[in-house]
């Protein structure tokens, strides 16, 4: 569909990707959960910070605005990638966060459709009432005709 109407659509994947823990200066952190094996040479000691209690941490935020191609057999994988890095402490990830940073990207386009693509994480499933009423939030402030809401399985995210 966001072919047949390519003018008048966006096409957008949304997604948050692994978030990445920050170290201390010469303070190694294990990047591996407890109880995996690693190799390690002989005679050298192991010795790591675990990995759940690093002070910070990182989670990189990717919103992919596609251009829509012109036939079905081309890629939707081209397009503008728009990258944002949280502290999961302090600026938490949520459908509202999504819908905010969506807005101030799509609003430029001027354009009635929207079709969106999430990998259905705790704040991208559309399941949910709070992603649903973000959703509603969202067509109407860019004052959509159409929206369409998709979760996909995280091997499909981009």
């Amino acid at each position: 569909m966001s072919i047949k109407y390519k003018e008048y659509s966006n096409l957008v994947f949304l997604d948050d990707k692994h978030c990445c823990k920050v170290r201390e200066p010469n303070y190694s952190v294990a990047a591996i959960d407890q109880g995996k094996s690693v190799i390690v040479a002989n005679g050298i000691i192991f010795a790591v910070a675990d990995h759940d209690f690093t002070k910070c941490g990182l989670i990189s935020s990717v919103i992919m605005q596609a251009e829509i191609p012109n036939s079905i057999n081309e890629s939707f994988y081209h397009g503008n990638i728009f990258v944002g890095l949280k502290n999961p402490i302090f600026e938490p990830s949520s459908a509202m966060r999504h819908a905010t940073e969506l807005y101030n990207i799509i609003v430029k386009t001027n354009k009635p459709y929207l079709f969106l693509y999430m990998n259905g994480g705790p704040d991208h499933q559309v399941k949910f009432v709070k992603t649903q009423i973000t959703l509603i939030s969202l067509f109407l402030a860019l004052d959509l005709d159409y929206l369409i809401a998709v979760r996909v399985d995280c091997p499909r995210t981009f």
